[in-house]
């Protein structure tokens, strides 16, 4: 049975209507407003969101149309714009800077590893060692978005040490086109091969470069399938739904080539207004533009004054500066250094708008991005890998392998803005069971069994030299003299 029964709120509402038709009206109108006005602003369709178009789509599903667009014209503008070219090498000095140091447990395994990761024998191109691979692949998933690492097994024959070498390859080489239900019952994405569940079991990669210009063999075109365990793809997953990465510059691509513009107006401006220096004005027909080869101005230059006659005027040009042109530059650079992950003076080298603790701070935020590039991106998703591809060639070369170490990682050292203030810091902090040596060593780019075995080399050539220096703690901190010192038995 149907429950009849009206609110009370629904009653008042109805006697009022009847009573006060005006009063009512004032009153729905007020609660439509009252509604209008608790929704979300971004979700409302209105004047000033009559031109937001927003698609619904999947990462992939936005991507699909113009990702070689975007990457296309991010290389285009790292080529030929300072600041997009600052802003990919800041990412990768800071990310990769030298090398990033990985030492294995074991010795035997170690010593192979130094001696693959340290030559050209590890790039299958010849031209790098493993630090100058790692570093092109991060530049360069900066710049484009992503980029691929192929292992490519070598014969016994053909005399490596390791029979396995990585090759880094342009994005390029996947196939885009590559996209739907396969024969194999598997799905494409963009070039991503997926089973079932969803993993990503191949590539469908070109031999060669789509836009090399010696493409000179058919099969070049042609994209061909390979495994996913011989690929890395290096990319950042913005969205959980996303296969392929986009440059990290693509928010600020358009910014880049507006404020490049308006530099080169401005300059043109300049020019024009040095060209200029006075205008002639005659009343006689020879004395026009390209008619008299004495008075007339065929060419401008700086500074030109044309000779007059009797019955001609002359007006001086007087310049107009242009306002606050400084300061919207300024504008625009910080709005692209933002985009791009940096701070404003690592893009353009100006520190006169920041102080020491400004400046500190910005470095501090920036160096978590990077730390978070380091052991969320490229720590799991590439060397990793790298290593257990290494692992699994040396296994059938018979180096011995001990277990995989996952805390072999060392960053590289980051520079100090005020070296003794941190080293007083990172003192206390040890002191006080903040830190342990260890960590602060891995600051520094080393490890403890690295410093220790060089510390005991270094106190043992000093004691045979009969040398004594006070920052050894024996001297600063218990007082002892040279000659006791000298009396200690030097480190075995």
């Amino acid at each position: 049975m149907q429950d009849h029964r009206i609110a009370p709120a629904n009653v008042l509402e109805r006697g009022i209507a009847a009573a006060f038709p005006g009063w009512a009206l004032k009153r729905s109108i007020s609660r439509m407003g009252l509604e209008h006005a608790r929704g979300y602003d971004a979700a409302k369709s209105g004047r000033r969101t009559s031109g937001w178009t927003a698609t619904g789509g999947s990462a992939n599903a936005e991507l699909g149309e113009g990702l070689s667009r975007i990457r296309n014209r991010a290389r285009d503008t790292i080529l030929n714009n300072e600041y997009a070219k600052r802003a990919v090498g800041v990412f990768g000095s800071n990310v990769v800077g030298y090398g990033i140091s990985i030492v294995p447990a074991n010795k035997a395994e170690a010593k192979k590893w130094n001696a693959w990761s340290n030559s050209l024998a590890c790039d299958a191109d010849g031209t790098g060692n493993l630090a100058a691979n790692i570093k092109l692949a991060v530049t360069e998933r900066f710049g484009a978005g992503e980029v691929l690492i192929r292992r490519r097994w070598r014969k016994a024959t053909d005399g490596y040490a390791i029979p396995m070498q990585i090759q880094v390859l342009e994005a390029d080489h996947l196939d885009e086109s590559k996209t739907g239900p396969l024969a194999n019952g598997n799905y494409c994405i963009l070039g991503k091969e997926f089973d079932a569940l969803g993993t990503c079991v191949a590539y469908w990669i070109y031999p060669e470069h789509p836009g090399e210009m010696t493409g000179w063999r058919t099969s070049s075109f042609i994209s061909k399938r390979v495994p996913a365990s011989e690929i890395i793809h290096y990319y950042k997953r913005d969205r959980p739904s996303a296969v392929r990465g986009v440059s990290e510059l693509a928010v600020s691509l358009m910014r880049y080539r507006d404020l490049a513009d308006w530099h080169d107006a401005e300059l043109v401006r300049k020019k024009m207004e040095a060209c200029i220096m006075a205008i002639i004005s005659s009343e006689k027909p020879d004395k026009a533009l390209g008619l008299s080869s004495t008075n007339g101005v065929e060419k401008m230059r700086p500074g030109l004054i044309a000779r007059i006659g009797a019955s001609e005027q002359v007006t001086f040009n007087s310049p107009q500066a242009s306002g606050a042109g400084g300061e919207f530059s300024r504008f625009e650079l910080h709005a692209l250094a933002v985009g791009s992950g940096i701070t404003y003076a690592q893009l353009t080298g100006d520190m006169s708008q920041a102080n020491f603790a400004s400046n500190r701070m910005g470095l501090i935020e920036f160096r978590g991005l990077i730390e978070q590039e380091q052991w969320l991106s490229l720590v799991p998703v590439v060397l990793q890998r790298i290593r257990t591809w290494w692992r699994e060639a040396a296994a059938l070369q018979g180096v011995p392998l001990g277990d995989q170490d996952l805390d072999a990682y060392t960053m590289p050292a980051k520079p100090q803005v005020d070296p003794l203030k941190d080293a007083m810091t990172a003192k206390e902090t040890i002191r006080g069971g903040g830190m342990t040596v260890s960590e602060w060593l891995r600051e520094k780019g080393t490890t403890l069994d690295a410093y220790i075995a060089e510390r005991q080399a270094e106190q043992k050539k000093l004691a045979e030299a009969n040398i004594v220096l006070d920052t050894d703690a024996a001297t600063s901190e218990l007082g002892l003299t040279g000659a006791e010192m000298l009396k200690t038995p030097p480190v075995a």
